[in-house]
């Protein structure tokens, strides 16, 4: 009796023993699977390293000399950015990964990166970007929508005109925003623009970019002073 009383507590010791781990292993599991799920929903922010150029009209643009791809987050643009000086968001004086957008929600039509030099200038970027997850995300997340790139030694603003040395780049011409190329070297080079108003010049590509190049006439004899670069919307 004593015998079978021993068989009986060593099996239920056993039983309870292999339940026990099949519980610790099934929780560890879980834990795995969670990580793995929160690492797949991040978004990948690119890096001045990650540099490729676009298949669109315009291949990329330079700004002082350094390379910019067409960024696709706030994060990636910024990084880009971070080349010429210290960027921010707004007036905030946060960085695009300190500030947050609401789920779904869409910067303001005035958005801009500052990048302030380290001679104390600072030059605003106009970007518009919008977080199309449905949680809050860092500014940085966001998918850009719309860039504009300025250089206009003749406006009131300083902060379009800190630098002078910027270029864009198609496949087979380089427009200088040198206070030289006039909005002739557009319709020689690209041809007639689809759009023309006041001497902004509207072309878009297959991929669904539009791209309008400022060569405002108004006491400036259609120079070349700066370009907007509109995304594509993203198809369902």
């Amino acid at each position: 009796m004593l015998k079978k009383l021993c068989t009986l507590f060593i099996s239920a010791g056993l039983i309870f023993g292999l339940t026990a781990c099949s519980k610790t292993e099934t929780k560890g599991n879980n834990t795995d699977s969670k990580d793995n799920k929160i690492e797949e929903t991040s978004v990948n922010i690119k890096t001045v390293d990650d540099f490729q150029e676009s298949q669109g009209l315009i291949k990329y643009f330079t700004i002082e000399d350094k390379n910019f791809s067409i960024p696709e987050t706030v994060g990636e643009y910024a990084n880009y950015l971070s080349q010429l000086g210290t960027v921010t968001l707004n007036d905030t004086a946060n960085s695009v990964d300190d500030e947050e957008i609401d789920a779904n929600g869409i910067s303001s039509m005035v958005a801009y990166l500052n990048v302030e030099t380290s001679d104390g200038q600072s030059q605003h970027f106009p970007v518009r970007y919008e977080n199309d997850t449905n949680k809050k995300a860092p500014v940085a997340e966001a998918r850009v929508t719309q860039i504009e790139v300025k250089y206009d030694n003749l406006s009131t603003f300083d902060y379009e005109k800190v630098f002078d040395s910027i270029e864009v780049v198609t496949e087979d011409y380089t427009f200088k925003m040198d206070g030289k190329t006039n909005l002739y070297k557009f319709y020689n080079n690209l041809g007639d623009p689809e759009h023309a108003t006041d001497g902004r010049l509207d072309y878009s590509d297959s991929l669904g970019y539009t791209y309008t190049f400022d060569c405002c006439n108004e006491n400036r004899k259609g120079i070349f002073r700066g370009f907007i670069i509109k995304y594509p919307q993203p198809t369902e």
